[in-house]
């Protein structure tokens, strides 16, 4: 068996944005194995190691009953959350999603659907299964069979809007330009229709460009940089190629920033969807945080405290000692020139928000 190992002086990891950068290398080495020297890192690591590493693959082995299965369903969709990036998720899910898939079976169940639901709303692929119909059968009774193990991937390119594109010089002249240059005659929404539909293809010729292509960008960078080491191997850099090697490594950067911000944007794609089935995947996410945030015990000079009560008593005693202060003196401001809540704002601050605000908020946050 080839196994691929880096060995790699990464001269500190304690920036989050040189992180950022070496999880991009890691990306494109595809290495097995990656042996990092001086990293700097002291105490607990783990959550940088998951950071650099993460392991996007979920392996399940669902129950039998329906319901505890519509807990697994929760699980997986608030770990989803948890993290950006490509996801596949396999395993035995001990149900089907067709009468199809089972044999003998001639209805669909709810237990279908939700499993069905949960596909579509995670934005995975149920890849075909190949040499057989069913992965499962009765060893006692050759007429009960299914299909309970499967490969779930990420939904493959379809277009979409990257953030980034914002960043790029020249960008909102160049879409300006092309929908000022678009020309049909029609009423207006057609007009609209036509502008729009003729930009995105200009878009997706244009992303394939290496301006448009983070990876087309990162090869480019990547090769410039192996010529400046080869140079560098037989004589020493001048002044020009410095300021080159500093500048690709720099723009290397940049390039890891939004290749982060793509990701970012990707896995959040179905926050945007119209309509209040987000609601059930906002509810699985937000719990899966609160999992994960949760304080189980703590241990306070030396004591072990499990009780949640006390739990709670200790971080507020911790809290209220560190942002009280003995110095009685405070500055004063001159408030007599600055603009002053009447009633009515007062009034308006403190008044019941419902779903119009709730939206108008998610509404106006940015685009990543």
């Amino acid at each position: 068996m080839k196994v691929n190992i880096v060995s790699w002086n990464v001269r500190g990891l304690n920036r989050q944005r040189k992180r950022v950068l070496i999880r991009s290398m890691m990306n494109k080495w595809t290495a097995d194995v990656f042996c990092f020297q001086e990293s700097k890192l002291k105490g607990d690591i783990r959550e940088i190691v998951k950071e650099l590493w993460a392991n996007r693959w979920g392996n399940v082995y669902a129950p039998n009953d329906r319901r505890d299965r519509e807990e697994v369903w929760s699980e997986l969709a608030g770990a989803r959350g948890l993290f950006d990036g490509p996801w596949v998720v396999c395993g035995d899910f001990d149900t089907v999603r067709f009468p199809s898939e089972k044999k003998n079976c001639n209805r669909i169940t709810r237990g279908m659907k939700d499993f069905t639901d949960f596909i579509e709303d995670m934005e995975l692929v149920d890849m075909q299964l190949a040499g057989g119909n069913y992965t499962w059968r009765k060893s006692d009774n050759h007429n009960i069979a299914a299909r309970l193990d499967r490969f779930l991937d990420p939904i493959k390119s379809y277009f979409k809007f990257e953030n980034w594109w914002l960043q790029t010089d020249g960008f909102t002249d160049r879409v300006r330009h092309w929908w000022n240059s678009f020309s049909c005659e029609g009423s207006p929404d057609f007009i609209l229709a036509f502008k729009l539909k003729t930009l995105k293809g200009k878009l997706k010729e244009w992303s394939r460009t290496l301006q448009g292509n983070l990876e087309l960008q990162k090869t480019n960078v990547l090769n410039q940089l192996a010529q400046l080491e080869e140079i560098h191997d037989q004589r020493p850099l001048n002044e020009e190629e410095i300021y080159a090697k500093t500048a690709l490594a720099m723009e290397f950067e940049d390039i890891a920033k939004h290749e982060k911000a793509a990701w970012r944007q990707r896995s959040r794609a179905l926050w945007l969807k119209q309509g209040d089935k987000n609601t059930k995947i906002f509810h699985r996410t937000t719990n899966s945080h609160r999992r994960y945030n949760h304080i189980e015990q703590l241990v306070v000079q030396g004591g072990l405290i499990q009780n949640p009560s006390d739990i709670k008593k200790k971080i507020v005693t911790f809290y209220q000692k560190l942002y009280s202060e003995e110095e009685v003196w405070r500055p004063q401001g001159n408030l007599r020139n600055y603009h002053i809540l009447t009633p009515e704002d007062n009034q308006l601050l403190q008044s019941p928000f419902g779903i119009p605000k709730i939206w108008d908020s998610v509404k106006a946050c940015g685009g990543d």
